[in-house]
Formats: C-alpha cells, sequence, structure tokens
C-alpha cells in the first residue's frame, strides 16, 4: 500500500496497525477483568449477590470497552484538535513561544520501535499511579468517609460536592450492600478517575513521535531548580502513600471491593492507553492538517519549516531570544 502525497501512510493502514500492536494491553485489559470477577469475590458473596463470576467479567468487558472509546477520543479530540489552542493559551499567560518542526532524525530500528511501543508501557502505568493518588486524595476529602466512631456525624442532606467526591471514592467501605454489589457500583467511577487521569497525556502524547517543540522564553533557571527539587519530593510523599494502599489490599484486612477495584483499575488504565495509542496517527494527521492551515495562534506557536505550513516564514531560532536578552 503506498503513501499520500505528504509521505504519510493512509488512516486507514496506520490505526489497523496500531490495533495489532495494541493487542498486548487489550488482551491484559479483558485479563484482568475476569481475574478480578473471579478472585475478589466468595461463593457466598455471589451466592447473596445472585451473580457469577461470568456475568461479573463480561459487565466490567462492556465497561471497558468503554474505555477504549474514552481513550481514542479524548487523544483526538485533545491532542488533535484542542492542543494547538491550548499551546497557544499556555504560552499566551506565560509569556513563551512554541517552536514546532518536523523530526529530522531517522532512529534506528531498534530505537523506532522503542519510541513506538514504548507509549504501551509507560502510560498504563502513568495512568494507574495517577489514579491512585487521585483515589487517595478522594478518599481523604470525601466528607462521608468514616474516620473515628466520634467523628461521624448525622446531620445534613449532602451537597453536590459531596456527592461527586463519594461517587468517586473508590476507597470507601460498604455501609447497606453486599461487597459484590458494592464493588460494581464502584466502576464509574473508576472510569471518570481513569479519564481524569489521562487528560494530560492525552495532550502531549501526539508530539511525541513526528514533531519537534522547543520552548522559547521559557521559565528563569532558579524556578526550573525549584520544580526540579520540590517536584521528586512531592512525587515520593505520594509514593508512600500509595505503598500504604497497596499493603491495605494486599496483606491488611481490607474489603473486598479494594482488591477489585485495584485490578478492575489496572485493566481501565491497560484499555485507556490502548485507545490513545490506537487514535494517536490520527491526533497527529490533524495536528499537521491544521498547520498547514495556519489555524493556530501564530504569534505564539511558530512553525519554522515548510513541509508543515507551506506559508511559515523562514525565521532564526536565535531572533526569537533577542527580546528576551536584552531585557
Amino acid at each position: 500500500m503506498g503513501e499520500d502525497a505528504g509521505g504519510n501512510l493512509p488512516r486507514k493502514f496506520t490505526e489497523r496497525g496500531s490495533i495489532i500492536d495494541a493487542a498486548a494491553p487489550l488482551t491484559l485489559g479483558f485479563v484482568a477483568y475476569i481475574v478480578a470477577a473471579v478472585s475478589t469475590f466468595s461463593i457466598h458473596q455471589l451466592t447473596v449477590a445472585g451473580l457469577d463470576p461470568l456475568e461479573i467479567a463480561v459487565l466490567t468487558s462492556i465497561e471497558g470497552l468503554l474505555v477504549i472509546g474514552l481513550g481514542y477520543g479524548s487523544i483526538v479530540l485533545l491532542g488533535g484538535i484542542c492542543s494547538l489552542n491550548i499551546a497557544g493559551l499556555i504560552s499566551r499567560l506565560t509569556k513563551t513561544k512554541q517552536v514546532i518542526r518536523p523530526k529530522e532524525e531517522k532512529p534506528s530500528k531498534l530505537g523506532k520501535i522503542l519510541i513506538e511501543k514504548s507509549h504501551l508501557v509507560y502510560l498504563p502505568l502513568v495512568l494507574f499511579f495517577t489514579s491512585l493518588a487521585l483515589g487517595l486524595d478522594i478518599y481523604t476529602a470525601d466528607p462521608s468517609t468514616p474516620r473515628t466512631a466520634s467523628s461521624r456525624t448525622t446531620t445534613t442532606r449532602p451537597g453536590t460536592l459531596q456527592l461527586v467526591l463519594h461517587s468517586l471514592n473508590f476507597l470507601a467501605t460498604p455501609q447497606h450492600t453486599t461487597g459484590v454489589l458494592f464493588s460494581l457500583r464502584l466502576t464509574p467511577g473508576l472510569i471518570a478517575i481513569t479519564l481524569i487521569s489521562g487528560l494530560t497525556p492525552s495532550i502531549a502524547l501526539p508530539y511525541f513521535r513526528r514533531f519537534k517543540i522547543i520552548g522559547i522564553n521559557g521559565g528563569p533557571f532558579h524556578t526550573t531548580v525549584l520544580t526540579a527539587v520540590l517536584g521528586p519530593i512531592i512525587g515520593l510523599n505520594i509514593l508512600v502513600s500509595l505503598l500504604g494502599i497497596f499493603y491495605k489490599v494486599l496483606w491488611a484486612s481490607a474489603p473486598t471491593s479494594y482488591h477489585y477495584a485495584l485490578i478492575v483499575l489496572i485493566g481501565f488504565s491497560l484499555h485507556y492507553s490502548a485507545g490513545t495509542y490506537i487514535g494517536r496517527g490520527k491526533a497527529e494527521s490533524i495536528i499537521h492538517g491544521r498547520l498547514a492551515n495556519g489555524s493556530y495562534d501564530q504569534k505564539r506557536v511558530v512553525v519554522v519549516d515548510r513541509t508543515l505550513n507551506p506559508n511559515a516564514e523562514v525565521i532564526e531560532l536565535g531572533s526569537l531570544l533577542r527580546p528576551q536578552l536584552e531585557d
């Protein structure tokens, strides 16, 4: 099958190859749902709920298909359609410029494979741990989470914010329902948290492969150093908190809903990542089309290569630095 005039493979061919590449995380995601259904609940719990593991696995797998669609849609919408507008807005707020040009270096065959497939390895990990961190924050912020017997209140009707937090709190413990039904009711919240965790990666992922971006007039050195130092400290704090969650799930006497939610979250992370992988080529094509048509903030997003935009001005990068150097 030949290439089009722009040197790009036809979209159907690209997406079919992406689906084949994503077969491993797609399969592992469905395996995770089966494991969650089979290994979490006792026979007594299933009998009380009137369900069997196969029904639970099928229901969760249908939700997994929805997550794949959300991953595909998010990278096409946020990464393809909206990302240049977001880049222009951020550049305007921070008074910087983003220079975009095509990647010229040709990686080796092994390097190309690593670049192509690494998406399917690191993104599920990012989504999973980010979702766990969000879950811990929501658990802490949820006013309905029981802390101690003396701290429980019997007052007021919950507000809208409290209802939202409680619906997303997959670390809550069942109060007046069986462990099976309570666990199944957690899955919409798990889907929402996976989607929230994937928003930022969906914006950034289309720029890793075909485009090279250089930030001009970025933040000063001292703020960059502070960010570099404080980031790992905050990340270490999150890691310690997550290890506490793993201890409760794997060794301590945690409710069965923790076990179910943790395994299903792994499956959702794999399936969302697979969806973004399948849609990455389309998102890149949308970005390329917008650059070629000049549909972006040309004062803040600068294209210096006419293969991306035939009407682009030939600009030396040094000229973009002069206004800042003269200050």
